[in-house]
């Protein structure tokens, strides 16, 4: 098992001395003399045929005032990983270049490669828009009605308008009756035309009653943004260093603290026998300035660390998430009012789970979500989302997607930053493997499948519950999936034996 573990740290880091030895101007054997090692040992680490020791490292960081960690080319490797992803779409396979090349290239330009990838992703997204949009129109009754109408309508212009060039004969009569005709007809058609192109460009009243809805108006503007706000990131940061950095088990402590203390707000935690008490069920926030925060003691510690840590957004950081709102176009008072809630939702989760620690401790844990779940006190499906907004620039995550269903397949929760493209609307086909979750609640589900562009992903997928409001009343349970392209499963401790060359299923037409 030993070795096993060191082989697994073994770090191979020729490309990167490769590009410092051409960067600072010296040769192998000068190179070599410097750090005191033979030239032909260094030929070997430079060619990726032995491994960066950890003394070597340290040599080379001394030597040439590199930054400490910069050699063992953890970011490289994820970026020359999202290059690969890049370059095997369709899109590229005349042009694809040679894995060396890529990799030269990666290290040499990093700042290159992620507008490259930044690029690609904007294009990838326009593309899936683009799809959305012709099927949405395609598959709509009112366009499959009007262009059926069009159709018609210009079979009877054509038809009189062939009358009047095959028969010379027509009286005088005749021929400004079919004229006038011919005329009401093309009036008719041009109304026809003009509607048409209203309901494209969203104007018409039928392209008004198929408008998102407010839900749609917040998973758009979320996706938008890769479910990453800088902002509130900062703004999390700021609370837990005014709560001074608790651990995950004090947090309960010094959240119930700062509402108490800084907004006058006391956190009262509701016994079961006195539940009737509670006018919202499980929590209720009583009196406008200040008051009482009450929360029923059968929720989990990770829903009342949550619910606690978004009131203190709602409250105290309402400036700060006013100040993302504004910068969102949203339609109706509605749907700000949920993406409010979304915002201090991302604000609560950024509070329980610190960006730079949990996304370490991912990488560590290899996505292990219950020691993830365990180390952070939060809850299965708060880790997984969570995962999904490790989005910084040069500190980015395993680019996840997420989704929720019910048991019939309705999806209410849905985030795709791994390529894969989830439905819109109606229920999720069994194929996406989602559902087999149901079939043994509460164990993590594995699931391959291709999709329509041939790429392959792996998922994992669990029930999740959410408690009823009165005691002993059945919660809802949903099915909770993440999932990441495949080569980006060898982060993914569940990935591990699985045989990608057969995935489980394959997706048609979704």
């Amino acid at each position: 098992m030993k070795d096993v573990n060191v082989m697994a740290r073994q770090i191979f880091a020729g490309r990167k001395i490769r590009h410092l030895r051409s960067q600072i101007g010296l040769t192998q054997i000068a190179m070599a003399k410097k750090i005191d090692i033979s030239a032909a040992y260094l030929n070997l680490v430079e060619h990726n045929q032995r491994p960066l020791s950890r003394k070597l490292q340290k040599k080379l960081e001394e030597a040439f005032n590199v930054k400490e960690g910069e050699l063992t080319g953890g970011e490289e490797a994820r970026l020359l990983s999202a290059m690969n992803e890049l370059f095997s779409d369709s899109l590229f396979e005349r042009s694809r270049p040679d894995a060396t090349i890529l990799g030269d290239f990666v290290a040499m330009h990093p700042e290159i490669s992620r507008a490259l990838l930044k690029l690609y992703r904007a294009f990838r997204n326009a593309r899936e828009d683009t799809l959305k949009a012709r099927e949405s129109i395609s598959s709509d009754p009112y366009f499959t009605k009007t262009s059926h109408q069009l159709l018609t309508q210009l079979t009877s212009i054509r038809s009189f308008a062939e009358i009047l060039q095959d028969n010379d004969d027509l009286s005088e009569h005749q021929r400004e009756r079919f004229t006038n005709v011919l005329v009401d007809e093309s009036q008719k058609l041009t109304l026809m035309v003009g509607e048409l192109f209203d309901f494209i460009n969203g104007e018409s009243k039928q392209a008004a009653l198929l408008s998102e809805t407010p839900t749609d108006e917040v998973v758009d503007m979320l996706s938008a943004n890769d479910h990453y706000f800088p902002i509130l990131e900062q703004a999390a940061e700021e609370l837990r260093s005014r709560l001074g950095e608790p651990k995950p088990y004090g947090l309960f402590d010094a959240l119930a603290n700062y509402l108490d203390q800084q907004l006058g707000i006391e956190v009262e935690v509701v016994p079961v026998s006195s539940q009737g008490t509670l006018l919202r069920g499980m929590w209720e926030l009583k009196g406008e300035d200040g008051g009482t925060l009450r929360l029923m003691e059968t929720l989990a510690t990770s829903s009342l660390n949550f619910r606690m840590a978004r009131i203190i957004a709602e409250v105290a950081y309402a400036d700060v998430l006013e100040n993302v709102l504004s910068n969102v176009p949203l339609s109706s008072k509605e749907a700000k009012n949920l993406c409010l809630k979304a915002l201090g939702s991302y604000f609560a989760g950024a509070v329980m789970m610190p960006y730079s620690a949990f996304r370490s401790a991912a990488f560590e844990l290899r996505h292990d979500i219950d020691l993830l779940r365990r180390r952070f006190r939060a809850g299965f499906e708060q880790v997984c989302h969570r995962l999904t907004t490790l989005q910084k620039s040069e500190e980015e995550g395993v680019p996840f997607h997420f989704i929720r269903v019910d048991l019939a397949g309705q999806i209410s929760k849905r985030f795709s930053a791994s390529g894969l493209r989830i439905p819109r609307y109606g229920v999720l086909s069994p194929d996406w493997g989602v559902q087999d979750a149901f079939l043994k609640p509460g164990r993590i589900n594995l699931h391959s499948l291709r999709a329509e562009d041939q790429s392959v992903y792996f998922s994992i997928s669990k029930t999740v519950t959410k408690p009823g409001v009165m005691v002993g009343q059945a919660g809802n349970t949903f099915a909770v999936s993440l999932g990441c392209e495949a080569s980006f499963a060898r982060h993914v401790v569940y990935a591990d034996g699985v045989d990608f060359a057969h995935p489980d299923s394959v997706l048609i037409g979704n």
